[in-house]
């Protein structure tokens, strides 16, 4: 992922984990996927959909755990 990249997927968790919220489902790539893995191993990650969307993202369950 290139910087600008990173910047704005670290936006997009920043709203999508605001205000205490602690799960969601949400569509990433390949790429997203690993990086969250190695910036937050912490983060449980489990893929509810096996095959891809149109854009090559998946859905997947992210589960923050004694993440503050």
């Amino acid at each position: 992922m290139t910087i600008k990249e990173i910047e704005s997927f670290e936006k997009f968790l920043a709203d999508a984990f605001s205000d205490g919220v602690v799960f969601r489902e949400l569509r990433l790539s390949n790429e997203e996927i690993e990086y969250f893995k190695v910036t937050y191993p912490k983060v449980s990650l489990n893929k509810i959909q096996e095959s891809s969307c149109a854009d090559g993202k998946i859905w997947v369950e992210v589960r923050l755990h004694n993440f503050v």
